[in-house]
This record gives structure tokens, sequence and C-alpha cells, in this order.
């Protein structure tokens, strides 16, 4: 599957002559002490992304996390993705985005494919909506079923602020039977997170800070904490060309 999913990018990147924008995002993530069980937790992650302007786009990303306390100690493998995509430029206005993506780690594959639809309002404001169906593949020696989710995002938006960008984004996701995301329900709100971007150093670089919660994991939380948001903090740089 690796193979063939290189071999397809390759093949993307020899015929298509015309480029339009590369990008390498490189974040760190910050999850403070929560619960009874979960310590703060560290990871990291880098992206490099790229779409021709024929509309097709690919991206690879490796994932790394710290099995203690320290920022960056202990350090392993924490999975990795890739994902190709067409964007279909409707109009001035509206945008349509098919993508599939192949998410895997060392007990699982997942297999993604995600439509979005995107909505731009003015220059400065825009907005999409997504859904997506995931299907997780375990292992044969975890001995665990595979298992699958529904997950619709909303995410908006705004520029009209010189060298600044403002995003927000919240997940829906609907579980399978006997799965949970919030508070005993097997549906409900996954993730709301924020994003502020600074333009101004040029060159094509740009920070970011991200603030977001997920709900606290029922194994880990203590009993006063199991139906409440945990917080999430992200840092990074992303560079452009």
């Amino acid at each position: 599957m690796k193979k063939v999913l290189t071999l397809s990018l390759l093949a993307l990147a020899v015929t298509s002559t015309a480029a339009s924008a590369t990008s390498i995002n490189i974040r760190h993530e910050w999850k403070p002490e929560y619960g009874d069980k979960n310590e703060q937790a560290h990871a990291d992650r880098i992206a490099v992304s790229h779409r021709f302007k024929n509309g097709i786009g690919f991206e690879v990303e490796a994932k790394y996390k710290t099995n203690n306390e320290d920022a960056w100690g202990d350090q392993s493998g924490n999975g990795n993705q890739a994902n190709i995509s067409y964007r279909w430029k409707i109009n001035d206005t509206f945008s349509l985005t098919p993508q599939f993506k192949l998410e895997a780690n060392s007990d699982k594959v997942g297999y993604q494919s995600n439509l979005t639809l995107g909505y731009k309002v003015t220059d400065t404001i825009s907005t999409s909506i997504r859904y997506r169906y995931h299907y997780e593949n375990y292992k044969s020696s975890l001995d665990k079923a595979n298992s699958h989710y529904n997950r619709i995002t909303l995410a908006a938006g705004y520029s009209g602020i010189e060298d600044w960008k403002f995003g927000l984004s919240t997940d829906y996701t609907i579980k399978q039977e006997g799965e949970e995301v919030w508070n005993g329900d097997k549906q409900g709100i996954s993730e709301i997170n924020s994003k502020i971007s600074y333009t101004g150093f040029g060159g094509g670089w740009a920070p970011f800070v991200e603030i977001g919660v997920q709900p606290a994991d029922k194994n880990m939380a203590g009993d006063n904490d199991k139906d409440d948001w945990r917080p999430r903090y992200r840092v990074g740089i992303v560079y452009s060309y």
C-alpha cells in the first residue's frame, strides 16, 4: 500500500508541469496534566503538502510523541499519514475538494474519505463544511474489532487585519454503537479549535498558535473529570513557496 501510494504521488509530480503552492508545516503540541492518570503530554509533527495548478494536491505527515513529561524527551514514533485530493473551483465563490487519506501507526491502519465544500463569503471571510468517513483496521494480534466513525467539520476564517489570519473549527463525530464521544453519547462535539497566524515576516514564513479542547478520555480521567473538556495547545510555523 505504501509503495503504491508513493508511486502515485511521484507520478503526479512528473505529469503536472505547473506548481501552484508547496508548504512545510512544523508543529509542537502540549496537553497539560488532566484527571487522575493523564500526565502532561507532548507531541510533534512535520507535514509537507503541495497542490498543482490542475487542482490535484497531496500531503505527507510524520508524527512523534514523548513518553515522559519532557517536551522532547524519550521520543518515539506516533504514526504517519498521506493523502491525495482534488480541488474543483466551481466559481469565484464555491470550491469542492474530495480527498482520500491513509493513516497508520504500530497498531492500526486508518482509511478515510472526505468531501469539503468551501464558500468564500468575501475577500476576507471564508467558510467550509467537510464530511468524512473513517475506518480503522487493527492488527490481528491485538484481538480488537475494527471500528469506524463519521465526522462533520465546520470551519471559518478571517483575514481582514493586515498580516494576521484567524480561524475557528468544530468537529461533530458520530461513532458506532458501543463507543462514546461525550457524556455517555456515541455522537457529539469532539473538538473545538482556534488558530491565529502571523504573516508579517514575509518570505513565506507564518508562525501560528492554536488553542483547542477535546472531551476527556473516559478511561484516563477521574470521576470528577470524565465529562469535562481537556485543553490542548499548539505552536508552529509554516513555510510556503
